[in-house]
């Protein structure tokens, strides 16, 4: 049976670039996804991939993060910078005061409604360049032409209930993706639909579970691209006290589905072997016949793959806002080199009938955590 591939993206901000070099690694061994889940940064990267025919997609990837690239304002350029603020400092600092070409710029009121008379507003910036960039990036058509599926993220902000947009059932426009990009407070909700959405990322960062949680009778090998890293160096600042809060709370959700998907398989694993015992005059039971139907539909095989993205040797404080060009560089590289050094470890390597199989690697291939259920 032919192999199924499914790419799953995670929210990050500018760390998304290290999506895009992994992406790369994966064109370049000629592993083409079948289906995306993603959610906001890697949102914009599913649908730069979907939108753009297979052998432009790296070039598209490419154009995008390079336009997204801040060296300097106000005529000052990059080298400028450290005369101002502590170099590891201001290239975040810049990001968040300027914005970056490609995502965002500040709005108005923005922070300033929180002020006595102020107007009210519910953003910081405006992702307006961002509107702009993915019209001109992305062939809409292409992507909503059934050749690859793609299920986009986002949650309502008002029921806190989790909503997803697969291009299989709905078209995914312009709006689709700023709803799944609107981490509050930062960038404000979009409406759709009559519904007013906001990032994915404040119910699932990695959208592991709208990819998974379904029972397949496929083979299937599901490559997993997490920006945020549950493990964590020492903090000596109140900024990377402040990173670390944001791994720990996204992070904390990917293990948390991991766990629940693997019980979950586990369930419907124990039903199959139980269905196989119970003789067949008994298993059109109306008690008996949901669970051994659930239990039935296990019967195909996934591997997961599941990488996190690290730290790259000049990251900042406050990383997921640096643009700097050094930095997004060194994302995309890293990206590449961790790819194929985690494909190369997984091998041949692929679950067997009924079983669910993760592994799961810390950049570089490092701490590598394989289990089998």
């Amino acid at each position: 049976m032919a192999e199924r591939t499914t790419l799953i993206l995670s929210g990050g901000n500018a760390l998304g670039a290290y999506q895009a070099g992994a992406y790369e690694t994966l064109h370049e061994r000629g592993m083409r996804p079948d289906e995306i889940f993603a959610v906001s940064t890697g949102a914009i990267n599913a649908a730069l991939i979907a939108g753009t025919p297979a052998e432009k997609r790296v070039d598209a990837l490419r154009d995008f993060w390079d336009s997204a690239v801040q060296d300097g304002v106000w005529g000052f350029g990059a080298s400028c910078w450290p005369k101002l603020w502590h170099v590891n400092r201001s290239r975040a600092l810049q990001s968040l005061l300027f914005g970056s070409p490609a995502f965002y710029r500040l709005r108005l009121p923005g922070a300033l409604s929180g002020l006595p008379g102020a107007p009210p507003d519910a953003g910081i910036y405006d992702l307006a360049p961002l509107r702009e960039s993915l019209e001109r990036s992305i062939d809409f058509d292409r992507l909503n032409d059934g050749q690859l599926r793609v299920v986009i993220v986002a949650v309502d902000a008002h029921s806190g209930e989790e909503v997803r947009f697969d291009s299989a059932e709905t078209p995914i426009g312009v709006e689709h993706l700023l709803a799944s990009g609107g981490f509050l407070p930062f960038f404000p909700p979009t409406q759709v639909d009559g519904r007013l959405l906001v990032d994915g990322g404040m119910a699932s960062n990695l959208p592991l579970e709208a990819a998974l949680e379904e029972p397949t009778l496929e083979s299937r090998l599901c490559i997993a691209l997490d920006l945020f890293s549950r493990r964590g160096a020492a903090l000596k600042t109140v900024g990377q006290a402040v990173d670390r809060q944001l791994e720990l709370l996204l992070s904390a959700q990917t293990w948390r589905a991991l766990q629940n998907l693997e019980r979950t398989h586990e369930l419907r694993r124990q039903l199959r072997q139980l269905g196989e015992r119970i003789p067949e005059a008994l298993r059109d039971d109306p008690t008996l016949a949901p669970a051994l139907k659930e239990g039935a539909r296990a019967d195909g095989a996934t591997t997961l793959l599941l990488l996190s993205h690290g730290r790259v040797e000049h990251d900042t404080e406050m990383r997921a806002f640096d643009f700097s060009r050094r930095s997004l560089s060194e994302r995309w590289e890293t990206g590449r080199a961790d790819m194929a050094q985690t494909l190369d470890m997984l091998g041949s390597r692929r679950a067997g009938r009924g079983e669910f199989a993760v592994h799961a690697y810390n950049g570089r291939g490092a701490d590598a955590d394989e289990t089998t259920v």
